[in-house]
Parts: C-alpha cells; structure tokens; sequence
C-alpha cells in the first residue's frame, strides 16, 4: 500500500490539559502485533506486510472487533485507513457500538472504485454519542466474498473532562460575570482565565461615550497572572512568560480601535515582537460612566514565525483615566509551543492628537470594506445545494484543538469556520494573525519571481553566483540558476531523502542566525554539491533563502539600490492591489542593516488575505481587473496546467514541486482515468493551501503536525467534478 504526508498518522503525546487531542486508543500494527484484535465469523484475519508496512488484512466476509472505554472523554473523534481489493457491491467498514453490539454506529467505510488493492485513504467520524462510554465494541468489516480489506492507522482521541474550565463571562441574566468594573478598576486580582467572549461587546452594548486617542503604555505586572505551558519543545517557557514592552499610539473610529502601526513590531524582549490589530470600543451600563476597549494582539515569536493570539482589555474615560489592563492568550499556530497566559497591569493613556487621524481611520474603513464575502461553512450547503460542510475543516482529519481555522473559497465568498481558543471562541477572527510559514515558498518567492519575470523576461535563467556572492566564493554555484533554485533542484544537499536535511538537528545554527551574514554563510556552504542543477529536488529553506538574497541584488539592479525585492515587487506590486491587510506590508527580516526578507518564511496573513491570494492564483490566473501582475506562463506551469513544463519529482511519482508550488496527482485517490494534478502551499507545522481544479480553494492553519486534505478534494471535486471518471 503507497502511503503519502497527505494522510500520515497523527502525532500524539505532545500535549497536556486542552492543548490538543488526547489519545485514547492507538494503533499501526507496527509492533507485528495484533492481540487485542478478535477475529469474528467467516473469512480469515490476519496481518499482512507490505513495503515494510504492517496492516490488519480481512478477507471474505471477515470481521475483527476491539473493546476499549471513552470515560471520561469528549468529543471523542475515530480516525482509521482502509485499501480495499474486489470489493464489489460490497465495502470495507468500520463502525462502533456503545450497547455490546445490539446497535452499530458507521464510522467510515470504502467501496467499490475506490478497490485498486494500493491506495490508502482515510476517513473516520466524530461521534457524540460515544462520549464518555466506558464499554464499545469498534468494528472492521470486509464485505463480500471476494473481498480484501487493509486496516491501519487506527487512532481515537478525545479531551479529558478534568481540563481547566474558563469563568463564564455573562450570567444567564446577562450580567457582566467576568473582567467587571470592580475587578478592572480595584488592585483585587481578577478571576482568570474568563471566556474569551469578555473581551467582546456583549449584546447590550451602547456605543462609546469617550473617544480614545493618544498612547497607551502598560507598566508593571500586578499579581496574580499565569503561564501555563502545554508543549516547550525546545525550553522558551522562560522568558515568554511576560509581554514585551508596550507602548503604542492608538486611534478611535466610530467603534472601532485601530493601532497606528500595523504588522509585527521589533523590541528588546529576548522571545516576542507585537502584532497589534483592529479592536472596539464600547459601554456598558455597569461600568460607571467609563468606556471599555478591548485590542486583539499576537505575540510573534523574535526571528521566527509562531503566532500565539491574545486579547487585552482596558476601561477609560476623559482626561486620561484609565484601569488596569486584563490579557489574555489562549490560542496558537505554533506546533513546538503552546501555552496559556493570563494578567494584568498597570497603565497609562496619554491623550493627544496621533498624526494622519483621519487617513488611519479612512484606510481601516477600505480595509473593511473590501474583504471577500464571509459566510460561516454551515451556509455551504445552503448556497450549494447538496455540499457537505463537515468534510472541510473535520476533526477526523486534522484534531479540533489543533485547527486555528479553515475556510473554502467558492465563487469568491470565503466560508470560514474554526477560530476556537481553549476558553472560547475567539471573538476577533477576521483580524487572527495567521502564520505563513513555507507559504511564503509559494506566495513571496514564487509569486515574486513570476512577478519580476514578467516586468524582465529571462529573470528566470539568471545565475545565483552572479548575484550572491558568498555562493560565487564557494565555487559550485556557477551554473544553478534562480528557476532551479525556486524548483529546490541546486544540487546541493547532504541527503536526497524527503525531508532529511530540513529536519536535520544541524540547520539550527541557519534558523538561529539573525543576521543576513549568518544566513547566507550557512545557506551557501552547508550543502556539498552533490548533482547536475535541476535533476534531484531536495526541500531547503535555505534554497529559497539563497532566491530570496539573489532577487533581491536582482532588484537593485533593475530598479536602483533603494528599490526593496518585498514592498516594491510584492507588497506595491501584488498586495495592494489585492487589497490585502496593513500586516502583510510587513515581512520578517534579517536584524541587521541589510534586513534582507526570509523570502521562505515569516509573512503575516489574515484569513481574507490568504483567500485572496489563493483566488488571485487559482480563479484570476495572476490578473487583477485584467491586469496580468505575474508571468501567465509560469503561474500555468506551478499549477501543473503545462505539459511541457512539470518541474521535479517530489519525494513520490505522485508529487512534484516547480516555482515554488507542491501538486499531488490525486487520481488514484479519487479513481480518476488520467492524471488530475491539485496544486498546494504548505506550512510548517501543519498548514495547507489546496487550490482545487475546479476553482475552489480549501485552506486551514492549525498546528497538529498534519497536512490531510484528502476528504475536502474529495468533496470538491463531488460538488463541481474536476476528476473524469
């Protein structure tokens, strides 16, 4: 059976409390095992290897079942894979009984055409039912007489019901319950963590009796605030548990808070820089004449890319009054850390007239004004008859507590879902800041590259040793060119493994470098020369460091040595355009005076702006109101739509990766006759872009570890089919 990092087996044991999914029954049959697997009535069950892969293989009406408790878990979600053999009119099935098997609950199933006897799909359910039963019976099936099944990956989670519970922050009168006037304004410690609703305006809201604008500065931390780590993969819990200095001018629009610098801000903290977003102002009759605000912030980790989202409120009225400040931080895109923390301090506001007033509201009303149409996913089936909304977003695919959040882009409406926190539900979702990660590999050097190669034809065959000179002084660059290198195809690598050398302990000294001399010293001589440029695809970040280094001198050349490869070729170029949010303007940077742009990381996006871009690529083939901002002929070859031009190889013949894009041939999945190639971005840590043949897109951010899409391409191509059969 071929298996693929589409449907790879989850990654457990990480996490504590509601960090993420708990594990309540696991099983690949790896350990050649299979004992606590009871064969039941005709055919015959057994363990069958493959490629060194061990599965559970059924044959002939034959049934395995398996005992196992859920107490004291909930939401409780099955997740399995079958390959199936001559199935017929019949199917291999898993189900669930929670009453000794007088009644059975599908969880997933496959039938026939889906029957090739290799291909691995995975599927599963969450089933409410199941919450919290101590005695269930799960079942595997292979129906029909000629039947052959394979079971694998059998994974069951859960949240354990003793996990931290959040003050509520209404009554159910609808009185303030928490983060209330008493609390904000008295040195009393308020009672934390509260539902992530309290930094919202409840519904009886009024509209604000003061204005805000001027300087806000926090001061010292009172006490009485928490840090609560869940996964400290490489031990940053030490300094992250306090907030950088903040101190930052703010001006009021209508209900609206809007910071006057946008995108992540530098600082002297040794872990976190401040990304400050859009929030509201409000009254309410309890708070005694006061108005309360309340600003959405992430914290982004220094030199990195981790997103973890917060809240912080505050009350004040004229001439400077103003309470302690209450935050929050529940939520994350950050796979090797997660935490909770909560506090208050001291603050201050200064009142004074912020320049440009009046163009920081008006650019925050466009802002507003020109995101896509935003539907909850449920409405998906509403305005597409007969789509199902659970297959986008499933917790059988990528684990609740992990998802960020997800939308599908369809006839230009973004229907969104996700967005939870471990204390409710985020209440500033259309300002989250979202990670890039790797995106960036796709949406900066690619969308980059094709970019300057339609204002300058021939950009492409330009040399790297031409334009970097730290890779001209190590003497194997001369012929690898910027297409090879946007490809991952230089030649240079330690190991044509998939993977192996991203994940290798020795790229650490490259990530940790803050300065462009470090990266670039790293990038161009880590890597021995090992293959003809453009033969063998190896993923580096490096790689696409070295592009980003060598577009950039590109740049200076073309358009002057004050020109910048990000703000004039993207940002001005693209994003305006696009009408992307104030965040994206902004990209991590080396911390030094060249400050040059990762290029393979470190972009900050909103959710409208990853819709956007996607439909940009996979609707408006790189125009904009028939404008052509990218090279149409290598958009058209990074979604595999040229068939003179596919690129490399990845890591199996159903991969390829060109101009910075992935594709995965799905047809084998999908049991299409020919190939049907689904172009995609990929994050880290569990991040995924699918630009669907059809024109829709399927996105979600989350931090599980897991890229698995494969039930969204299904139903896509169900609702407008894209795979001829």
């Amino acid at each position: 059976m071929s298996r693929t990092p589409l449907f790879a087996a989850a990654i457990f044991s990480l996490c504590a409390q509601a960090a993420c999914a708990d594990p309540i029954y696991v099983e690949d049959f790896q350990s050649g095992k299979s004992a606590d697997w009871m064969a039941m009535g005709q055919g015959d069950v057994r363990l069958s290897t493959y490629a060194g892969n061990v599965s559970l293989q059924l044959k002939a009406n034959a049934t395995a079942v398996h005992a196992m408790s859920t107490a004291g878990f909930d939401g409780v979600v099955f997740r399995l894979s079958f390959a199936g053999q001559a199935l017929g009119g019949g199917g291999c099935v898993a189900d669930v009984s929670s009453d000794r098997g007088h009644h059975w609950t599908e969880v997933y199933r496959i039938g026939h055409g889906q029957d090739d006897g290799v291909t691995v799909r995975a599927g599963g359910a969450e089933l409410a039912a199941m919450d919290n039963r101590p005695n269930l019976v799960l079942r595997l099936r292979a129906l029909g007489a000629d039947a052959t099944c394979w079971a694998d990956d059998i994974v069951v989670t859960g949240e354990k019901r003793d996990r931290q519970s959040a003050q509520p922050a209404l009554s159910p009168s609808g009185v303030r319950t928490a983060l209330s006037f008493e609390e904000m304004s008295a040195n009393a410690t308020a009672a934390m963590p509260v539902d992530t609703s309290a930094f919202a305006p409840p519904s009886g809201a009024a509209a604000p009796s003061h204005v805000f604008e001027g300087r806000l500065k926090l001061g010292p931390e009172r006490p009485g605030g928490a840090f609560h780590p869940y996964v400290d993969k490489f031990g940053d819990a030490g300094a992250a548990r306090h907030l950088p200095d903040f101190d930052f001018e703010f001006v009021q629009s209508g209900g609206a808070l809007i910071p006057v610098r946008r995108g992540a801000i530098p600082s002297a903290h040794p872990e976190w820089e401040f990304i400050l977003e859009p929030g509201r102002v409000w009254d309410e009759a309890a708070d005694r004449g006061m108005t309360r605000a309340a600003i959405p912030f992430a914290l982004e980790e220094r030199n990195a890319n981790c997103m973890h989202n917060g809240v912080l409120t505050f009350l004040f009225g004229k001439d400077g009054t103003v309470s302690d400040a209450v935050y929050q931080i529940a939520s994350e895109t950050c796979f090797y850390f997660k935490f909770d923390l909560w506090g208050r301090a001291s603050a201050r506001y200064t009142p004074e007239h912020v320049a440009d007033r009046d163009g920081i509201a008006a650019r925050y009303a466009r802002e507003v004004s020109s995101r896509l149409p935003v539907k909850p996913i449920e409405i998906l089936a509403h305005d597409i008859p007969g789509a199902d909304a659970t297959k986008f977003g499933s917790p059988v695919e990528i684990p609740r507590a992990d998802m960020t959040l997800f939308g599908v882009v369809a006839d230009g409406t973004n229907y969104v879902g996700g967005c939870a926190t471990r204390f409710g539900f985020y209440p500033y979702c259309e300002v989250l800041d979202l990670p890039s990660y790797s995106l960036a590999k796709s949406i900066f050097a690619g969308l980059g590259t094709m970019r300057l190669s339609l204002l300058y034809p021939g950009v492409t065959h330009e040399r790297i040793a031409d334009y970097v000179p730290q890779c001209a002084a190590a003497k194997s660059w001369d012929d690898v060119t910027f297409a090879n290198q946007l490809d991952m195809g230089s030649g240079h690598y330690n190991s044509a493994a998939d993977q192996a050398d991203e994940d290798a302990a020795d790229i650490g000294p490259f990530f940790a470098a803050d300065t462009h001399a470090g990266k670039i010293a790293f990038a161009c001589t880590h890597y021995p020369r090992k293959a003809a440029p453009g033969t063998q695809w190896v993923y580096h970040t490096a790689d696409t460091y070295i592009l980003g280094t060598a577009l950039s001198s590109f740049v200076h050349k073309k358009m002057g040595t004050d020109a910048d490869l990000y703000r004039d070729v993207l940002s001005d170029g693209i994003w305006k355009k696009l009408d992307l949010s104030p965040p994206t303007s902004v990209t991590r940077r080396t911390y030094d005076a060249v400050a040059q742009p990762f290029t393979g990381y470190g972009l900050t996006l909103h959710r409208d702006d990853i819709a956007k871009i996607a439909d940009f690529i996979n609707r408006g083939r790189g125009a904009v109101g028939g404008a052509q901002l990218v090279d149409p002929a290598m958009l058209r070859a990074a979604l595999q739509q040229d068939e003179a031009d596919h690129g490399l190889q990845g890591a199996t013949d159903e991969y390829r990766y060109h101009d910075g894009f992935w594709a995965w041939n799905a047809a084998r999945y999908l049991g299409c006759r020919k190939p049907t190639w689904i172009a995609f971005m990929s994050g880290y840590g569990g991040i995924a872009v699918a630009l669907m043949p059809n024109g829709m897109t399927y996105y979600y951010f989350s931090d599980s570890g897991l890229w698995r899409w494969a039930a969204a391409a299904v139903e896509a191509d169900r609702i407008k089919p894209f795979c001829e059969r």
